[in-house]
């Protein structure tokens, strides 16, 4: 199988072409947001006090412990940006686990640190996207450079169907399904080397031991 290198560099660099404006747009908006947060006076950041009841008022049962809030294993928005990268970056996107309020210690937002409720720190988030990018381009430079098919119509191509979905945007939609097939079909080329390496090795083990016995 010949290795197409080029087609890999191009790959990786349409896919960063269009990921990078929507990694700085989603981090800029993000960023607006705690800036408006932080530049709020006191008083409106400061909860409601509420009056002092009546002295003839019921006292109110004790309702328990305070507990702390946090995102993790909740629902949340996911903006379209985000959207995109996720759904046709899905392997870099899962191990990045890039936009994730909760990211596990064995993603790289895990160990960069970017995580509730560490989402205060600039730095951070510059490594993490940082890294994402990288991942990406790793992602497409081998994608590109080792094609698990040869169809016909160069569209048609794993690769390629990816490529065009995220272009479009809207068809990102269906890029999730193409990489499930992409990985399918990657586990199978690798059975089927698995499989060729052990035949090829037990015929030059026969080999080698009729040669042996036959010196004998």
């Amino acid at each position: 199988m010949k290795i197409q290198w080029r087609r890999g560099l191009v790959l990786a660099g349409i896919h960063l072409a269009i990921c990078v404006p929507l990694i700085v747009w989603e981090e800029a908006s993000t960023w607006d947001w705690v800036r408006s947060q932080e530049n709020l006076s006191p008083l409106e950041l400061a909860r409601p006090v509420p009056p002092p009841p009546p002295p003839d008022a019921v006292k109110p049962a004790d309702e328990g412990q305070t507990v702390a809030f946090s995102p993790c294993g909740m629902w949340y928005h996911m903006s379209l940006p985000q959207r995109i990268i996720v759904m046709g970056e899905l392997p870099a996107a899962a191990f990045s686990q890039w936009g994730e309020p909760c990211p596990p210690t064995w993603s790289l937002a895990g160990f960069v640190g970017v995580g509730w409720p560490n989402h205060d720190s600039r730095r951070k988030e510059v490594e993490l996207s940082i890294g994402l990018c990288s991942l990406i381009a790793l992602q497409w430079i081998l994608v590109g450079a080792f094609p698990l098919t040869h169809p016909r119509k160069w569209f048609w191509e794993p690769g390629a169907l990816i490529t065009i979905c995220i272009c479009t945007g809207i068809l990102a939609l269906f890029a999730p399904f193409i990489w499930m097939f992409w990985l399918a079909l990657l586990v199978w080329r690798l059975l089927q080397g698995g499989y060729r390496g052990m035949v090829l090795g037990w015929r030059l083990f026969r080999h080698t031991t009729v040669e042996g016995s036959a010196a004998k």
